[in-house]
């Protein structure tokens, strides 16, 4: 068994930098959140550092994942490592190995790259999906074809590998082995695939952060102070200071890792439990729209 290393040096360097730049951003858009009066411009910086800070972190895995990155060659396999995932590619299932010349039509849309990384899904006429784990440029790398895809390596000592593999491919295997993928469990979760998680649990989270959008965006058209609630005839029975608008957004959030973390919590176990509480979040946070509608709606 020989272990293959890839020259993955410049595409961590990159990594890590474009990452602490998102890091920057998030840093630099809270900053301008904080220090500016709260208004539609709040709402959107603040959106802005969750998905910068989302891209830091999705960069981040996938540049810890090449410093973790091998291929192990032995006379049964080819086993990829990237990180967390592992991918097993038996030596008699391999039915050409190819170079980026023999492919036509080559497509790199679901493909991550940067100088020094390419970790994704591809894809070639007359091909089936191309699986990059690789380091190098496309005309340096090793394209492993099966009889349902096709994998793109990038072993540092590439005539070396190549020779290694003909020779253990000429010696034969020892035991049958199928084509296989590890990855995180989190991964293989029905959750994932549940629509009423979606329908339900996404909505609510959905609508707070929209409400959050509302709220900032009418917040510099209210008065000092506002009518937080009337009867029937609306006669103000409460007042408060305008920024006491927020404790809906608040309570809203509140009721979202109750009732939200409750749901995930059991849903394993007693999914329609866990359905229960998502459907009463909804409903809970359509109520807050309602009390948040009625609050603007009395001040316009």
């Amino acid at each position: 068994m020989t272990e293959w290393y890839l020259d993955g040096r410049w595409g961590q360097v990159l990594g890590i930098v474009f990452a602490a730049m998102l890091i920057l951003l998030v840093i630099l858009m809270l900053g301008l959140a904080i220090v500016n009066p709260i208004s539609i411009l709040t709402f959107v910086l603040g959106l802005g550092a969750l998905a910068a800070l989302a891209c830091a972190g999705f960069l981040a895995y996938w540049t810890w994942g090449l410093s973790h990155a091998s291929y192990t060659l032995d006379r049964n396999a080819i086993i990829i490592q990237w990180g967390a995932y592992e991918r097993q590619v038996p030596l008699d299932a391999i039915q050409k190995v190819l170079t980026a010349a023999d492919l036509k039509g080559l497509r790199l849309r679901g493909v991550l790259r940067w100088p020094g990384l390419s970790v994704g899904v591809g894809s070639a006429q007359g091909l089936g999906p191309i699986y990059f784990y690789a380091s190098q440029p496309l005309a340096e790398l090793v394209f492993v074809q099966t009889a349902t895809r096709v994998y793109a390596l990038s072993p540092a000592k590439k005539e070396d590998f190549l020779a290694a593999l003909s020779e253990r491919q000429g010696m034969g295997p020892t035991q049958e082995l199928e084509e296989s993928e590890r990855h995180p469990a989190i991964f293989d979760w029905q959750s994932w695939r549940d629509p009423m998680i979606w329908g339900l649990f996404g909505s609510s989270i959905l609508l707070w952060v929209l409400l959050l959008g509302l709220l900032t965006w009418r917040f510099p058209f209210l008065p000092p102070e506002i009518v937080l609630q009337a009867d029937a005839q609306g006669v103000p029975l409460l007042t408060g200071s305008a920024n006491r608008i927020f404790y809906l957004a608040l309570l809203g959030a509140i009721f979202l890792v109750f009732n939200g973390g409750a749901g995930i919590i059991f849903y394993r176990r007693e999914r329609m439990l866990a359905r229960v509480l998502w459907l009463g979040l909804l409903l809970l946070q359509s109520s807050i729209w309602i009390a948040a509608l009625s609050i603007l709606l009395a001040v316009a």
